[in-house]
């Protein structure tokens, strides 16, 4: 039904796309059926702790850079600063990086294997990466992966 509602909105409801569409929703509901999909193991409380996380670091991160934005003197001293991922790839580490990204101030450069580069506004050394660790384990909390140790 999702399918076929997607394909009807895609048409604008216009009967003259069923001739194509019908054979279509058909085969994508056959692929989605035959395909393995990966099955998300996420865990209700450990999400519900990521979305509390994510709200409350959303918030001071809009309070810091209204701050920063109105303070007369900002005390940027941007770096480039290289983590070790912990999380493994897939959607785990998507999420970590896209929340991240978020975070005001930090922003992903390159991912190049395990690692990572990241631009930083104001360098604030180990507290950043303590921070940073502390989301990866929210996000392997919410997904129910486990953490790999960090190599560096």
């Amino acid at each position: 039904m999702v399918l076929a509602g997607g394909w009807w909105a895609l048409t604008e409801g216009d009967r003259a796309g069923l001739a194509f569409g019908a054979p279509v929703v058909l085969l994508a509901l056959f692929a989605s059926a035959w395909l393995p999909s990966p099955s998300p193991r996420w865990s209700p409380l450990g999400l519900l702790r990521f979305v509390q996380v994510f709200l409350i670091g959303s918030l001071r991160g809009g309070i810091d850079v209204a701050h920063s934005a109105l303070a007369p003197r900002l005390p940027i001293t941007p770096v480039m600063i290289r983590v070790a991922l912990r999380l493994p790839a897939g959607p785990a580490r998507h999420l970590f990086i896209g929340t991240m990204n978020m975070m005001p101030g930090t922003l992903s450069v390159t991912l190049d294997g395990d690692q990572i580069e990241i631009h930083v506004l104001i360098d604030t050394g180990d507290e950043l990466v303590g921070q940073l660790r502390a989301l990866e384990e929210d996000v392997a909390r919410a997904l129910g992966e486990r953490l790999e140790r960090s190599r560096a």
